[in-house]
């Protein structure tokens, strides 16, 4: 685990142990919440960058005439 992703972690825990009223003798319940808070987290930020890097691709028709035509100018 990298120290960024046990800090991530540690305040995650730190704030949902909080929001919940800080009870006493749950440390490993919250720390079990924001390692899967955490996760799901990294799982759709992966998403949306790949599904960003998809669409700026070029795959029109306009894009492949005018990439062909400044091979040709060469």
């Amino acid at each position: 685990m990298s120290k960024n992703n046990e800090q991530a972690i540690r305040e995650a825990a730190y704030y949902i142990w909080q929001n919940a009223g800080c009870p006493q003798g749950q440390d490993e319940y919250f720390w079990s919440m924001a390692v899967e808070q955490i996760s799901k987290n990294n799982k759709s930020s992966a998403k949306k960058t790949v599904s960003s890097n998809k669409s700026s691709s070029c795959k029109s028709s306009s894009c492949k005439k005018s990439s062909s035509a400044k091979k040709s100018s060469k």
